[in-house]
């Protein structure tokens, strides 16, 4: 043991030379529970590089320098996701600790880290050891002293998988209810009108599965169209209805939905989509690179957190060669993020759907565990009661870890109710008096192994392991960039996406998988017979080899930021695409990110890649990019209007308009305007600022600065007057940014009348469509400029 300690000293020395001029802080880490001693090197940017004898040591300091640095961060990281936050933040978090006790996040936890390979358990149980031996040697940080607390929870293996979890619940978790209440409201309203009227108006024209762009990741890395099989889906062209509009499905939706905006954790899940917090990603081959070696680009944009959700940081080994630099995730072990030396990799989320919510019908049952059981297909099936405790610190009492139990009543229910026909998914509302219920499946509620991916990936030292470590990644489905020392590049997406019953006849019984589906029976996840060593969920999944992906593209390049990865949302319906062989339909999810993003990326790329090879600094200036994508293609309607309405024969209410001197001069600025958007003032950063020192703004900056204010305080006066002010008028809801500009676009596309048949530009009163189309553009600038002059601005 002395000559290994010795040697692994000698090592450290010898390794960590390379940081002697850039490292500001070095430290020798030699503590009870290590193999040998560890070095760890602080860069200039604060960034520790580890330098251990083998991955237990590695993952060891690991977890000792994220509770050295983030302690509390990780306290309250496994405290929500297991529902315990109460315990340490007082009774403020217990409407939180309630729903997350209910969905069960650490239940699922413990499916998985049984599931997890001993090589795993062995790397999680190292840095919880790492996490535990920083805090039996040092004080607790100030936060537990303002808490009234004195002691630390020892950290677990099992808080790692629940951290595990908690990320990809936040990046794949759905309940289906803003869509069906929206819809329902439709229906009521609008159904008596004419029944037909609800699903044209809200599937073709307001809340559309097309995105805005058409930017396609597969599909445009082969230079080929998505394929489109319509034809031959039986019964799966129409877009179904919900199945029910019972009224207390309603108000169990907007009792539960009115809980869950009180939970942060769970608002920030569901708002995920129309928040638009995203992600991207893109890959460039070494035939189109300066050095002829590809190329990989990422930025993962999860919540601005303060800390934030990952921890930076190097590993490497004496013993067993693991060296990988990258990000990891704070209160979890390894690098999600990074590269080793043989390959690299990124990530964005897929947005595929892994979730479905079911009305159910409970009954008494004396014979079930919980005294109720739900109906399937007639025969009862029993409710499994699962105990739930709770308890408070009582802060602000002077009593130092006063930690009071909380009885069971009134909002605190004694147990979750359990369906185990959804993956032993949660029943989250009971309407007593009905037996109305809602139920929740959820792939993450199996035993899924994320954690043992990244274990995978961060030793992975070519395609053929890069892919077989990607199999073990089930839920939180990621799109995975790849480039590796051999000239590959590649793009796969993961996740283990049910094939439904329905979908898998070709057909869709009553709502589809994107609304709240009927319990009783037809839409049921198929159960997998006999799951292989990859399968974590349960259930029969889209197969591995079908789900997008595309090796050294035909393109040269594959772009991916949350933006449909196969097309088969391009033509507003996705499920109208079959799997190979006729084998059900082809259903990913209902809607992605609306592709800005991802058709700026790809547009760049081209634009760059026409001028010659490409280099780093130009995967910097992508990543840069202040170019509003969605600009180049609405402004355009706004010099057309502007130029119509000067043109001879125009209604005196258009040409007055265009007889407006501010009028004429925004049309001017937007005319010549680059559909850049830079900051354009001193206080702003902009990418012609040096290593962060602002410069003054070029003229250049501030005319394009001007220009994309005028334009986007006028896109939101045009969806106003374009699309909300009709529905308004029909008392019904309104789309969310994300959903408003797509539909924007197709509206101003078909001159307003939409695929419904309504004519959303009428209220104009002018006699035909374009003109009507071109008065709502112009008097949409007219009121953006009112806007801009006036107080609120």
């Amino acid at each position: 043991m002395k000559t290994l300690r010795s040697f692994a000293l000698l090592f450290l020395f010898l390794a960590t030379s390379a940081h002697a001029d850039g490292g500001t802080s070095r430290k020798i880490i030699a503590v009870p529970g290590l193999h040998a001693p560890a070095q760890v090197v602080r860069d200039v940017d604060g960034i520790p590089h580890v330098y251990a004898w083998d991955e237990h040591d590695a993952l060891f300091v690991q977890g000792w320098l994220q509770a050295e640095d983030r302690l509390f961060q990780l306290d309250v990281l496994r405290r929500t996701a297991s529902g315990t936050l109460a315990e340490l933040l007082g009774s403020a978090a217990l409407p939180s600790d309630v729903e997350l006790q209910v969905i069960g996040l650490r239940r699922a936890a413990v499916r998985s880290l049984a599931a997890y390979s001993a090589a795993t358990r062995a790397g999680l149980e190292a840095y919880a050891a790492g996490v535990n031996a920083w805090v039996a040697a040092h004080p607790l940080p100030a936060e537990y002293a303002a808490l009234e607390l004195t002691s630390f929870q020892p950290w677990t293996a099992l808080d790692c998988a629940v951290i595990g979890k908690a990320l990809a619940f936040q990046l794949s978790f759905d309940l289906d209810i803003d869509a069906t209440l929206k819809y329902l409201e439709y229906q009521a309203k609008l159904g008596p009108i004419n029944p037909q009227l609800p699903d044209g108006l809200f599937f073709l024209d307001v809340f559309r599965s097309a995105p805005f762009d058409p930017a396609a990741s597969v599909p445009d890395a082969l230079g080929a169209p998505p394929r489109r099989e319509a034809a031959s889906v039986s019964g799966a062209s129409r877009l179904r209805e919900p199945a029910t509009g019972d009224p207390t499905l309603a108000r169990l939706l907007e009792a539960y939905r009115a809980r869950v905006a009180k939970v942060p954790f769970l608002r920030r899940t569901l708002e995920r989509s129309e928040r638009q917090i995203g992600s991207n990603e893109w890959a460039v081959a070494g035939r189109f690179t300066r050095n002829g070696r590809p190329l990989v680009a990422n930025d993962p944009h999860l919540s601005l957190d303060l800390p934030p959700n990952f921890y930076d940081l190097q590993l490497k080994t004496i013993r067993d060669g693991l060296d990988v630099i990258g990000s990891s995730v704070a209160g979890t072990p390894w690098v999600v993020l990074g590269q080793n030396r043989w390959v690299t990799w990124g990530e964005t989320t897929t947005g595929f759907d892994v979730t479905d919510t079911y009305q159910e019908q409970v009954v008494p049952d004396p014979a079930s565990p919980s005294g109720l059981s739900t109906l399937y297909r007639g025969a009862l099936e029993p409710v499994i009661p699962v105990p739930l405790s709770f308890r408070v610190n009582v802060v602000g009492d002077a009593v130092l870890d006063n930690l009071a139990p909380i009885p069971p009543g009134g909002a605190i229910p004694p147990v979750a109710l359990i369906v185990p026909r959804r993956n032993n998914g949660p029943i989250v509302d009971l309407d007593q008096s009905t037996g109305r219920a809602i139920s929740v499946q959820y792939t993450g509620f199996g035993g899924t192994r994320e954690l043992e991916t990244f274990r995978l990936l961060n030793r992975a030292r070519n395609l053929t392991e890069f892919e077989a470590a990607l199999q073990y990644f089930d839920v939180g489905s990621q799109n995975f960039i790849y480039g590796d020392i051999r000239g590959n590049i590649g793009y796969f997406t993961t996740g283990e996406v049910p094939l439904r019953e329905d979908l898998q006849a070709n057909t869709v019984t009553g709502a589809p998988p994107w609304f709240i589906r009927n319990g009783q029976g037809g839409n049921e996840w198929l159960v997998n017979p006999a799951p292989g060593p990859t399968d974590g969920s349960g259930y029969l999944a889209i197969p591995a080899a079908e789900l997008p992906k595309v090796v050294n593209p035909a393109a040269g390049f594959v772009v991916n930021a949350n933006n449909d990865p196969a097309g088969v949302t391009l033509d507003n319906n996705p499920v109208n695409q079959l799997r190979p062989g006729n084998n059900g339909i082809y259903y990913l999810g209902y809607s992605f990110d609306f592709g800005t993003r991802a058709g700026r990326i790809t547009q760049a790329l081209r634009q760059k890649l026409a001028r010659g090879r490409v280099d780093q600094g130009d995967m910097r200036e992508v990543q840069a990019d202040v170019v509003l994508f969605d600009a180049s293609v609405l402004a355009p309607y706004i010099v057309a209007a502007f130029d119509n309405a000067r043109a001879g024969g125009a209604p005196a209410s258009l040409a007055a308009l265009a007889g407006d001197p501010r009028i004429a001069e925004a049309v001017e600025r937007l005319r010549a305007w680059d559909y850049t958007a830079p900051t354009g003032v001193d206080g702003g950063y902009d990418a012609a600022d040096q290593d962060g020192y602002r410069l003054p703004p070029s003229q250049r900056e501030i005319t394009a600065s001007v220009a994309a204010t005028i334009y986007s305080v006028w896109r939101g006066q045009v969806i106003g007057n374009g699309l909300d002010l009709t529905l308004n008028g029909l008392g019904v809801p309104t789309p969310g940014s994300g959903e408003a500009i797509k539909a924007i676009r197709h509206l101003l596309e078909r001159d307003g009348i939409g695929e419904s048949t309504i004519d959303f530009f009428a209220w104009t009163g002018l006699p035909e469509a374009g003109q009507r189309r071109d008065f709502v553009v112009l008097r949409s600038l007219s009121d953006a400029l009112d806007l801009l002059a006036g107080p609120a601005f």
